[in-house]
């Protein structure tokens, strides 16, 4: 036994010094990582470094989520040529030494004040920890800061600010003789005192070569000097480049806000081209924009204004013009203006002066089609008879160039004219002039008092006005164009009448011709009963090119024919005959128009029909067969149907259906064992539930009681804890009492309805209490349930909440009216769109647009109203929830936008806008119909219809929802106690 125990200490002692060298050695001395990664983490267990293969695939150590490095310190900025230099002493602000984890320092410079430093600002790093000196090209003064940057890459917070500093002035020492150039000189830095007289004739002068404005964007140190005392002036984001100038109009009343820029020389006679960049804001108000030369004589007295004006807009747009300086002009003032502005902000960028240079200054050839603005040479501006064919460019005249009609058979020598050479329908519409505004109709019509191109197009700016005639066909055809047999044509026009239109219909057809000019007939479209109130109406077909036919041309005409007391006018515009796109046969093909896509399948029968003015379906096939249908109406055949979104039935969520019905159990407890209680209350069994304030509930107990003895009663309470543990003491909502004529067990029950608000939102934690009373001395009763027969504690969701709607009628048969719970849907009885939120804009009839898209009709706003059913309905009642359904087909942006809906009182359409400004905003998709609930707006028996109101421009508000007489009309759905 000693020597087992020897050798047990021995043994002992050895694994102790064994243990001893191994903890005094390197704890990963016999390591490797293999293939991986070792990953090392802070105290907080955050990554700190990677070492080993890295993502990537390299091999390194990465150091990521180090804190933010030290401030450096404040730099020096001194000028030196071509720019300045900046200085790093290698110290910090919050810091005595450099991190160990340092990278570098990076020098950042702006032209402005307080900047913070990006991307757009780096100009320059010091990778030393010591400090250094780094030249920054600058062309004006410059403000510097630095920030430090560690190996993870994370930034320190910028250094404080040093500047502004510009670059040294260059001195005669400096400037080695021809070392500068005109290209060397900056815009403006010789000035008259600089010249000697003489000594700059037109030689040397390169005229008109560039713009006369100076810093045309805004952007530079000089516009910065300019506006730096004005409060009115300040500068934005440009319109594809960095700044802009910005006026704020906001004034009591209308005053012109000017801007001095520069002063130019100009003699009388000079021409010159001006052009400028402008946009508002939604709220803007005034006159007009404009860039202005002021022109002055020697004295500096204002001889008159060459000016390019503009009234602005949401987007950016251009202003252009031509001016010419009158006689007496030594000067003009460069000015930009605001004019009689009294609300909004204004913007001004990428401004331009250049001179136009007049006729016998110019060398011969020496203007080319690249010193031509587009559309600047017109026909009055050519003399007769000075262009022949040496002065026009191969290939350089199309269609477009060529006036209707102007160039006939003997013009063209044969084989002149090959496929090259042609450009017919290049934008698709082969009806020349289709809005009636480049003057080419116009002209032709002129001295005809039945036809007349006039003011108020439909979204332009003319239309053609054809007055009936009685008993007459008045009719004007267009430019004739090439045509081939078989192929088709989709040819459409907008019409209106005048209020007394009568007698006559409309007709709009495609005339078939062959190479001779023979006509071979017609089709189109006539319009028996056209509408006669005044707006806008569309027509449209798809023809087909007879056999034979070579030419064709759309014609548009008022046949009274027949009819002698016909009266009144027709107007056209937006004219349109394009090629359908398709492929050739009767079966199997794909037709493309400007109405939509039709697929057809190897029977010819339609197949898919994604069209316009025409129903809408699509058939999806497998091997011929028919397995998934959309039809006209909208109504879906299909296999299975997976929804992973929201799926809604006429308007209504599934949700909707689905609450108002009883969703069974919410918590059910079994109860197999007993517990006995005397004459104390005691508890007997716990039950919990998260109530919802919308639903109705029932508690039910229902087990066995067993009394000791004979007599008494037994007292059954449900207390109700809330979120806490419940006690005898708690809030007791439901009794029962069960007599105990005899002893053994028998079953009770105790049970009770209870709506969710009764309840109150949230955990519920229910307790049943019991005791015996009025028995003998020492009675008990025990609560129990067996294992084939267990006692039952459950709680019931038995539907949704409703308002109480019991009152008391004592002593019975009094006349006291019912009170009921009533929801009633009221189908909209009419609507309609009003333009700048003011009149009632009759174009879109019962349709419901909202938000702004143009400034045609400016911001847009609209009204529903519902029957007067609605107001007695409401009479005397209190409304519980108030949805209404709106179906919007159409959003500027294709994944959807915003309804803002709010109240109104009218009784009928008015003439002007006017609502509630309680608003409800919601999100809609394209093409979606629902019901919403808007209680939150409609909250009163006063209202009678709703409102789409956003006023607002941003184009996720623009929207147009179907109104009065559409598939989808508006409809209110009210719930009421009355």
């Amino acid at each position: 036994m000693s020597n087992d125990l020897a050798r047990l200490a021995a043994r002992i002692a050895a694994l102790e010094r064994r243990l001893t060298r191994q903890n005094r050695t390197s704890r990963l001395a016999y390591s490797s990582i293999e293939n991986g990664a070792l990953d090392v983490y802070d105290e907080d267990g955050s990554l700190r470094a990677v070492i080993g293969q890295q993502p990537d695939g390299t091999t390194a150590v990465n150091i990521v989520n180090a804190p933010p490095p030290p401030t450096p310190s404040q730099p020096t900025a001194v000028p030196v040529l071509g720019g300045i230099a900046v200085t790093w002493e290698g110290t910090f602000t919050d810091s005595v030494a450099a991190p160990l984890d340092f990278a570098r320092v990076e020098i950042h410079a702006s032209a402005l004040d307080d900047f913070t430093p990006g991307p757009a600002t780096l100009r320059g790093t010091l990778e030393s920890p010591l400090g250094g000196t780094l030249t920054v090209p600058a062309a004006g003064p410059l403000y510097v800061r630095l920030l430090a940057r560690n190996t993870s890459g994370t930034p320190s917070a910028p250094s404080a600010q040093s500047g502004p500093v510009g670059p040294a002035p260059v001195v005669a020492q400096e400037v080695l003789d021809g070392i500068v150039t005109e290209t060397a000189l900056a815009e403006g830095a010789v000035s008259r005192a600089k010249l000697g007289i003489g000594a700059v004739g037109h030689n040397e002068l390169a005229i008109g070569t560039g713009n006369l404005m100076p810093d045309p964007s805004f952007e530079g140190a000089f516009t910065e000097q300019l506006i730096s005392t004005s409060t009115l002036w300040t500068l934005t984001e440009g319109n594809g480049s960095p700044r802009a100038l910005r006026v704020d109009g906001t004034s009591g009343e209308p005053t012109t806000s000017g801007l001095r820029i520069a002063e130019l020389p100009a003699s009388p006679g000079d021409r010159f081209f001006l052009a400028f960049d402008h946009r508002a804001s939604a709220d803007w108000a005034g006159d007009s924009l404009c860039l202005s030369l002021r022109w002055q004589d020697t004295s500096g007295t204002v001889l008159g204004h060459g000016s390019a004006t503009a009234t602005p807009g949401s987007d950016w747009a251009r202003a252009t013009q031509q001016v010419q300086a009158p006689a007496g002009t030594v000067t003009a003032a460069v000015w930009l203006e605001n004019v009689k502005g009294h609300a909004g902000t204004a913007d001004f960028d990428n401004a331009e002066i250049r001179t136009v240079v007049g006729a016998g200054m110019v060398l011969a050839e020496s203007i080319g089609t690249l010193e031509l603005a587009a559309e600047s040479v017109t026909a009055e501006k050519v003399v007769a008879k000075s262009l022949t064919a040496r002065e026009i460019k191969a290939l350089s005249l199309t269609g477009d160039e060529i006036a209707t009609n102007t160039l006939t058979a003997r013009h063209i020598a044969a084989g002149s004219l090959s496929a090259s050479r042609l450009a017919i329908g290049t934008t698709g519409n082969l009806v020349g002039d289709p809005s009636y505004e480049n003057g080419v109709i116009a002209a032709y019509l002129a001295g005809k008092e039945e036809f007349a191109v006039e003011e108020g197009g439909n979204n332009s700016a003319k239309c053609l006005r054809i007055t009936l005639g009685a008993d007459t066909y008045r009719w004007l055809q267009h430019a004739t164009s090439p045509v081939l047999p078989g192929d088709r044509y989709w040819i459409a026009a907008d019409y209106r009448t005048s209020t007394d239109f009568t007698g006559g219909t409309i007709k709009l057809y495609l005339g078939f011709y062959d190479e001779t000019g023979t006509r071979l007939g017609s089709d189109g479209v006539t319009v028996a009963a056209p509408n006669t109130d005044g707006t806008w109406q569309r027509v449209s077909k798809i023809v087909t090119i007879p056999a034979g036919a070579s030419l064709g041309n759309v014609r548009v005409g008022v046949d009274a024919t027949g009819d002698t007391t016909a009266t009144g006018r027709v107007y056209f515009d937006n004219l349109e005959c394009r090629s359908l796109l398709t492929t050739p046969g009767a079966g199997a093909r794909a037709e493309l128009s400007p109405q939509g896509l039709r697929l057809y399948d190897e029977s010819g029968d339609e197949a898919v029909s994604l069209t316009t003015g025409s129903p809408n379906y699509l058939t999806l096939t497998n091997d011929g067969t028919a397995v998934a249908t959309i039809d006209q109406d909208g109504n879906t055949g299909v296999a299975d149907l997976s929804v992973a979104g929201t799926l809604t039935i006429s308007g209504d969520p599934i949700e909707t259906y689905l609450s108002g019905v009883a969703r069974g159990l919410v918590a059910v407890g079994y109860q197999t064992t007993s517990v006995s209680a005397a004459s104390t209350d005691y508890g007997y069994v716990e039950l919990s539930f998260d109530a919802d304030t919308s639903r109705v509930y029932r508690v039910v107990l229902d087990c066995y009681a067993d009394p000791s003895v004979a007599g008494g009663e037994l007292v059954l309470a449900l207390k109700d804890g809330g979120a806490n543990t419940p006690t005898i003491s708690s809030t007791q909502i439901q009794s029962a009492f069960h007599p105990m004529p005899t002893a053994g067990y028998r079953r009770i029950r105790m049970e009770t309805i209870r709506p969710g608000p009764a309840f109150g939102a949230g955990l519920h934690r229910l307790l049943v209490t019991f005791h015996c009373q009025n028995g003998p001395s020492g009675q008990t009763v025990r609560l129990f349930g067996g294992s084939n027969h267990p006692g039952l504690l459950y709680i019931e969701d038995v539907g949704p909440y409703l308002p109480e709607t019991g009152q008391y009628n004592t002593g019975g048969g009094t006349t006291t009216s019912p009170k009921k719970t009533y929801t009633k849907t009221y189908a909209a009885s009419w609507s309609g769109s009003y333009a700048n939120r003011g009149a009632y804009n009759s174009y879109y009839g019962n349709k419901c647009l909202q938000g702004y898209y143009s400034s045609t009709n400016g911001m847009q706003a609209s009204l529903i109203g519902f029957p007067s059913s609605l107001a007695t309905d409401l009479s005397g009642a209190t409304i519980q929830k108030a949805e209404v359904y709106l179906y919007f087909d159409h959003w500027y942006y294709n994944s959807g936008g915003k309804a803002v809906i709010k109240a109104h009182k009218h009784t009928s359409r008015p003439t002007t806008f006017s609502s509630d400004s309680e608003a409800q905003t919601i999100s809609w998709g394209k093409n979606v119909g629902k019901w919403v609930d808007i209680t939150a707006v409609f909250d009163s028996t006063s209202w009678r219809g709703i409102a789409l109101d956003p006023n607002n421009s941003d184009r996720t508000y623009y929207g147009r929802a179907q109104g009065v007489g559409q598939t989808y009309p508006p409809k209110l759905r009210v719930t009421y106690t009355k």
